[in-house]
């Protein structure tokens, strides 16, 4: 089959010709594509980068709005607190504080050990705001009697004197009032006017809301979003199950190990940049920038699949139009550039027939006016002309036939005639022989003894040379007679 292809197209010079500006066309339209494809690519992964760029810093400034909010009223109250400490006070402060804040999860102010004698040696004011169904409702109460001094919320405050953010924690004590989302805290120290730590003011965010603002992040279709604690550790994921149990290291694609490890430090260097790897097997482009005041920071997760889809349509579509559109040329091409040779084609067959032998069967006259025409033109002026030659050397053969005919006819009769000349010559030399030898004879005869012959003998002997003499002068007068009916 394909020898039979590659076999026609040997064959068919039009349909080589087709494909051969085919094939020009495709390089050069392979080059052009290529490069304007090239360049399409670079800006759509540029504005790709802006793209996620944007929504990373506008998430980032979302979220540092809430933590400004959440610092300047923790700081606000842990400044005022020490004008106000009384057990009540703390309740009231720690509701007021929830109540006039939406956005605050938790408010806890939370004083050194037997710091409220009467109290004994716990006293934390502690306020949960409980979301369910788009209906607030908050609950205030002195919390339990447990160890709050080791909790992260209140201990780092405390070993680093000043306020900070915390990592999220897991806010379930036994017989207490605990919110049953992961926390993030803002804790700020409380002293007196001598400076000595006397207690914490803490507001806590859920961590629910910040994953939500994370995951939210969706610049494509099947784009996602990370954050990342001071360890690591997953704090917002699309896959829950990977909360609090999972860091970036531990959960890298075992084909992108080295580039998300490095991403990972990357990360919780502080930086901010793209890097193109492997997550699940697919390629990926991951934007990451960091929330400096936490620690923390956020990455967002897209499938180059999902960034080019456009370009991937846009390239499938183009090269289906091209494809469709070089065959419709190739079939262009072949009507025109058959259309074109059709007179070489009709030079060809004639060319064939004139090798058979068919000299008379003319072909049109062009009316084109280019080299195709006028070969054809000039080929037909050569038809004609070995035409007319062929004709004329049939009429010289058939006249030299003629000729070598009749040649041959007088060259038979004129061996005839000189069979006949050489028999009647020899024929004549016999029949003038016997005479003359009688002639020759007598004259011996009549030399060696006339005188003793008699006159009836002599007689005799003249009759007979007078009859032989006459029979030789007949004998001549008959071959010049013979002479006359054959002359030369």
């Amino acid at each position: 089959m394909t020898n039979r292809l590659f076999r026609n197209i040997r064959e068919h010079l039009s349909l080589r010709l087709g494909i051969n500006i085919v094939l020009i066309i495709t390089v050069v339209f392979s080059l052009l594509f290529g490069f304007l494809f090239y360049h399409c690519k670079s800006y759509i992964q540029r504005v790709a980068i802006v793209r996620a760029t944007q929504l990373l810093d506008n998430t980032v400034v979302r979220i540092n709005g809430i933590m400004d909010e959440t610092e300047l009223v923790t700081k606000n109250l842990a400044q005022t607190m020490p004008r106000y400490l009384h057990p009540d006070s703390l309740l009231t402060f720690s509701r007021r504080a929830i109540v006039e804040n939406t956005f605050l999860t938790g408010m806890a102010i939370s004083m050194e050990p037997n710091f409220f004698p009467e109290m004994g040696r716990y006293y934390s004011a502690y306020s949960l705001r409980h979301r369910a169904l788009d209906i607030d409702s908050i609950t205030t109460v002195r919390e339990g009697p447990f160890e709050y001094f080791e909790a992260p919320w209140y201990k780092t405050p405390r070993s680093l004197g000043r306020d900070c953010w915390v990592d999220a924690y897991d806010d379930y004590n036994e017989g207490t009032l605990s919110s049953p989302d992961f926390l993030t805290s803002y804790c700020c120290p409380m002293r007196d006017d001598e400076g000595h730590y006397i207690g914490s003011v803490t507001a806590s965010l859920t961590l629910k809301w910040l994953s939500q603002a994370v995951t939210e992040l969706k610049p494509y279709p099947h784009s996602s979003a990370i954050m990342i604690g001071r360890s690591g550790v997953y704090l917002a994921h699309p896959d829950t199950a990977k909360l609090f149990r999972e860091n970036i290291f531990s959960d890298a694609d075992p084909k992108a190990q080295h580039d998300i490890t490095a991403l990972g430090k990357s990360m919780l260097a502080g930086h901010n940049g793209m890097i193109e790897t492997i997550v699940d097997g697919q390629d990926a482009f991951i934007f990451y920038t960091p929330l400096e005041r936490t620690g923390w920071s956020i990455a967002i997760v897209c499938p180059a699949s999902d960034i080019f889809a456009r370009y991937n349509q846009l390239f499938a579509t183009v090269m289906v139009i091209i494809a469709v559109g070089l065959l419709l040329l190739l079939l262009v091409c072949y009507q025109i550039v058959r259309r074109a040779i059709q007179p070489l084609h009709l030079l060809d067959e004639q060319v064939n027939h004139i090798a058979e032998g068919h000299f008379d069967a003319p072909l049109p006259e062009s009316p084109r006016h280019d080299s195709v025409g006028r070969l054809t033109n000039s080929f037909i002026l050569m038809q004609r002309s070995l035409s007319r030659m062929v004709r004329d050397i049939r009429q010289t053969n058939e006249k030299l036939s003629t000729l070598n005919a009749q040649l041959t006819e007088a060259y038979r009769l004129k061996v005839e005639a000189n069979r006949k000349r050489a028999n009647f010559i020899h024929f004549m030399y016999h029949e003038i022989r016997t005479p003359l030898n009688i002639i020759s004879g007598f004259a011996q005869v009549l030399a060696a003894s006339h005188h003793s012959l008699e006159a009836n003998e002599l007689e005799d002997i003249m009759t007979r040379m007078q009859k032989s003499a006459n029979d030789i002068s007949r004998l001549t007068r008959e071959l010049g007679e013979t002479a006359n009916d054959y002359p030369e």
